[in-house]
């Protein structure tokens, strides 16, 4: 239906009369307790009127949302925690290191022997000493794991530091990512609020041009109770949009750690223009997000690492081949006979090769423990590709409809702005209820939350969609 046609079916179902021929008739004195109804304001001068409440809302130096993602980043629980993550694979990588270093021992002892008599044979007596010194040395290197397991135990502990690293840029981008998308919403729910305290006001304003023509009998109770319950919908849309928002904002402080009484402002005004990325083909946009996302790269080298892990583990089938060396000054020395009460020197030097069954047993258990885990990192990966897949497209789409819907709520608020210009004109023209205006102030209240919702929602999905290609991670 037309708004021409909306508009004489409207005044048809007002003033029956001027659908009648008019008939002359004597002059009626206007009753004594009637009161004029205040003049409603010009439409035009609410629209300007809406347009500097908005601009009010957004201050210049306030609040962005990269600053809000900048500051969630540095005081991000997960981020330390990342970041403790890494000191702990730094010193397992370093401790990794040092296996390489000979096995290298020192003792010093002290020992009291208890009495016995002296060993004689005839002319030669064997003394027996009660006290014995020793310093000894020994110095210990298996040969076969510098071949075997010390490269590949380095190796892995280096790539788990750097699946470390990793994770921590990665909570650091995700941190980023809630905290924009935390901001977005607080800005949704403060620009819901204050167009939910404009319509209450505008219901407020007309509610008292409504009960001056109730008071002069020229309109009806039910219509006055009717817009009395609209102010009472309106004021109790304003209290819980007011509660939406203070959830809102808490949120955002606690993802920045803004300081208590600190007043946060809106710094970016959503109402300027962006523009979105062109649609892509899905399997390019999954292709360039595996390849820039930070999680795969995290999957990828913890598969690696385990791999390395677990061939340095598979050494513990075979023999070990070792290395030894081991000096001793001690008095008296075991070796020297006769015993002297003096500190000798003796030295040995030798090869051995080594193998355990239980070692062997255990290390077929730790390579299937092994094997596991891999699996797991493998199954986790795929799982990721195919969510990526999802979140992608589910992204990609997001940013399509959001870019209709911007479209369309502007079509949308020029006919509820006309619409409302129209029947402030007709009430004035006395053509028109205030119950009509009512409610194409409510179509007018809609309007505007659609069209700035659309804005907001377009400005969240490229957000979700960067984040979902990877873009943030650069």
């Amino acid at each position: 239906m037309t708004l021409r046609a909306t508009l004489a079916l409207t005044l048809l179902a007002v003033t029956p009369a001027l659908a009648q021929p008019a008939k002359p008739s004597a002059p009626v004195p206007a009753p004594v307790m009637s009161k004029p109804a205040p003049t409603p304001p010009a439409a035009a001068d609410d629209m300007q009127s809406f347009d500097k409440e908005l601009d009010a809302l957004f201050t210049p130096g306030g609040l962005t949302s990269d600053q809000a993602a900048a500051k969630a980043v540095g005081v991000s629980p997960s981020v330390r925690r990342s970041v403790a993550e890494i000191d702990v694979a730094i010193a397992q990588a370093e401790a990794a290191e040092l296996v390489r270093i000979p096995q290298v021992s020192a003792k010093a002892a002290y020992t009291r022997l208890s009495p016995l008599d002296p060993v004689n044979f005839g002319t030669f007596t064997i003394p027996v000493f009660l006290n014995v010194y020793t310093v000894q040395a020994q110095v210990g290197v298996s040969l076969s794991d510098y071949v075997l397991r010390y490269p590949k135990l380095i190796e892995a502990a280096h790539l788990a530091e750097e699946v470390a690293k990793v994770s921590r840029r990665s909570s650091e981008v995700n941190a980023g990512q809630e905290a924009r998308i935390a901001y977005y919403e607080w800005v949704r729910a403060k620009l819901q609020v204050l167009i939910a305290q404009r319509q209450l006001s505008q219901v407020q304003a007309t509610l008292k041009q409504v009960r001056a023509l109730a008071e002069v009998q020229r309109l009806s109770r039910a219509d006055l109770m009717r817009v009395e319950s609209n102010e009472a919908q309106a004021d109790q849309a304003v209290i819980q949009l007011q509660n939406l928002s203070a959830l809102r904002e808490e949120q955002l402080r606690l993802l920045i750690d803004a300081p208590e009484g600190q007043t946060l402002a809106v710094g970016e005004d959503i109402r300027t223009d962006v523009t979105a990325p062109a649609a892509g083909k899905l399997d390019d946009l999954v292709g360039s997000a595996k390849a820039q996302r930070l999680d795969f790269k995290v999957l990828d080298t913890g598969i690696r690492a385990k791999e390395k892990q677990r061939a340095a583990e598979k050494a513990g089938k075979y023999p070990r081949l070792s290395a030894f060396a081991a000096a001793e000054y001690t008095n008296p020395n075991q070796r020297i006979f006769p015993q002297e009460d003096k500190f000798s020197l003796t030295w040995s030097v030798g090869a051995q090769v080594t193998w355990t069954l239980n070692d062997a047993l255990i290390q077929g258990t730790t390579d299937r423990r092994i094997l596991g885990e891999t699996n797991e990192l493998r199954a986790d990966r795929q799982n990721l590709e195919r969510g990526t897949r999802v979140q992608v497209l589910a992204a990609q789409q997001a940013v399509l409809i959001a870019q209709a819907a911007l479209q369309t709520s502007a079509k949308g608020l020029a006919a509820s702005e006309e619409g409302y210009r129209v029947r402030r004109e007709l009430l004035n023209a006395e053509r028109a209820t205030a119950v009509e205006l009512v409610d194409a102030e409510t179509d007018l209240t809609r309007a505007r939350i659609a069209a700035l919702n659309a804005r907001v929602d377009l400005r969240v999905a490229m957000t979700q969609l960067s984040h979902a290609l990877g873009n943030d991670a650069k």
